[in-house]
């Protein structure tokens, strides 16, 4: 049995059509909606007195930060003969890509709350790469949301001059960013407080889809700034392998990570998530199995002041 995937690249193809234009921004192509999956909120401990709500709200301030994303996928065959890939396996393959972005929070509509994060000029690791995804500066989000972070609508719009291959590196990026969604429990938290917030997500290394537990704990707090604790664990809501008989027999996740955020800032201040998913796929009547280690590296990064007052 040989089964073999593609290594992994941050992109995909995206369709963008239309310009608008401004006398102090580039031309951009008109935004195309996102979809935006929902998240249940679990809260799993209130924490220790004293106890306040968690709730995001902007001021006239503007953030900067670099957002920098690995990912990576490894495959191999166990129980196989040489043609079953046992001396022929996948070697594991990383991608980097680093976001500078600048961004703002705005009163939207009732109590709803507006972000617009605009990418500087994109780099990677695959300096053949660089020349063709600085064409995407100047890439921008904008995503609606309540003040307990649950987003209702989502937009991207790249500069008119990206290539295509750019705008969907970028996009990627963007994506990654937004699969951890810092969203917050209605109930008042203390120190130690804990929550779950689950949805659905893509992992664009296996292209499988996923089943997403994100778990937060307050590690400490002191006025708008939040420091989390992030444990994640994904599950694949698909039972086989994309175009093979292969059945998913077992799937594990490892995570860490911490994440400082700022109540006044869409993005976080500082911290990082690592993400290691292992899917083992095979057959009930057969001893081969085909293992997939997929990993994903998130890190939010600003030097000196977050914010300007």
């Amino acid at each position: 049995m040989a089964v073999l995937v593609s290594t992994v690249a941050l992109g995909s193809t995206l369709g963008l059509s239309g310009c608008v234009s401004s006398d102090d921004e580039p031309d951009r192509t008109a935004p195309v909606e996102s979809t935006v999956d929902g998240v249940a909120v679990k809260l799993l401990d209130a924490g220790t007195s004293p106890t306040d709500s968690l709730a995001w709200f902007a001021d006239d301030g503007e953030q900067k930060t670099t957002y920098s994303v690995s990912q990576g996928l490894g495959q191999h065959t166990v129980g196989g003969d040489a043609q079953g890939t046992a001396d022929g396996e996948l070697p594991y393959s990383e991608v980097t890509m680093e976001l500078p972005l600048t961004a703002t929070a705005a009163t939207d509509e009732g109590d709803g709350l507006a972000a617009t994060v605009t990418a500087g000029t994109p780099t990677g690791d695959n300096d053949d790469r660089n020349d063709d995804i600085a064409s995407a500066e100047g890439f921008r989000m904008v995503q609606k949301y309540s003040d307990d972070g649950k987003v209702s609508s989502r937009s991207f719009a790249a500069p008119e001059g990206a290539s295509d291959s750019a705008r969907a590196s970028v996009e990627q990026g963007f994506t990654l960013m937004t699969d951890l969604p810092l969203v917050f429990p209605e109930e008042a938290v203390g120190e130690g407080a804990r929550w779950t917030v689950t949805g659905q997500v893509s992992d664009s290394g296996s292209g499988v889809a996923m089943r997403q537990t994100v778990t937060y704990t307050i590690a400490s707090r002191n006025g708008s700034q939040v420091n989390l604790d992030v444990d994640i664990e994904r599950t694949p809501t698909v039972k086989q392998m994309a175009g093979t008989d292969l059945e998913v027999m077992d799937s594990t996740t490892e995570s860490t990570g911490s994440l400082t955020l700022d109540l006044r800032r869409p993005l976080p201040v500082s911290g990082s998530v690592k993400t290691t998913t292992e899917i083992t796929y095979g057959q009930p009547d057969s001893p081969v199995t085909v293992v997939q280690e997929s990993r994903t590296t998130s890190t939010w990064s600003s030097d000196g002041e977050q914010a300007e007052n």
